[in-house]
């Protein structure tokens, strides 16, 4: 007994829901034709509808898309990027001729680790000045493979080693005399007040120290 009316529960549920779906579908079909009907009627409507209907599929579209690719759906915009923290330093560069040492202001992001802030310095030195030609003082492409920082043995504070990848003269450029020297004095200076706690700097070219670079 207790089954049959089960059973006949189920039934009336079914039968109550497909009466329900019926109703519904009535009621969205007079509607839909009501729409039609307006729309023959009144071009305006018409095409309020249409821009409506496009901007319904859009939207359904857009968030099949985010659901596909698993983003947020209100994750309309893109995140604000970062701004870079710059800061105004000090650089030593060799001036035309190599005749002295000059001092020039540089904007760059020094909140970054140490060795990548040393290949910043190396290239900002060897790129010369922005107010006369130097551009004749650093006749070769530096490469900085590596940078290590380590104590001294000497005490008193960190050599700075910075390993270069073998340099590539050519042959019809004129070496000025001194420039090496000269250029490897203004990059120690410029490292050891842009990097605290460097005492000394060291060039290597593939591993190897005091290694002629140029002024051979």
């Amino acid at each position: 007994m207790k089954l049959a009316e089960k059973i006949k529960t189920i039934k009336e549920s079914f039968l109550d829901l497909k009466s329900r779906m019926k109703n519904l579908y009535s009621t969205y079909r007079e509607k839909i034709i009501e729409t039609v009907e307006l729309m023959k009627r009144d071009p305006r409507e018409k095409t309020r509808i249409i821009i409506l209907l496009v901007s319904a599929l859009f939207f359904i579209d857009y968030i099949m898309f985010s659901l596909h690719v698993d983003k947020n759906i209100l994750d309309i915009f893109p995140s604000i990027p970062v701004l870079e923290s710059k800061d105004e330093i000090n650089i030593y560069i060799p001036s035309e001729g190599c005749k002295e040492i000059l001092s020039e202001k540089r904007r760059i992001e020094t909140d970054i680790d140490e060795d990548i802030l040393v290949k910043k310095l190396v290239a900002l030195v060897a790129e010369g000045s922005y107010f006369e030609n130097t551009s004749s003082n650093v006749p070769v492409k530096l490469l900085v493979k590596n940078v290590w920082i380590t104590p001294d043995e000497n005490g008193g504070g960190n050599v700075c080693l910075i390993d270069i990848s073998p340099v590539i003269l050519e042959r019809e450029i004129a070496i000025i005399t001194g420039s090496e020297q000269m250029f490897r004095e203004s990059l120690e200076k410029t490292v050891k007040e842009n990097v605290p706690g460097i005492t000394r700097v060291i060039l290597l070219e593939k591993g190897v120290p005091f290694r002629k670079l140029w002024e051979i």
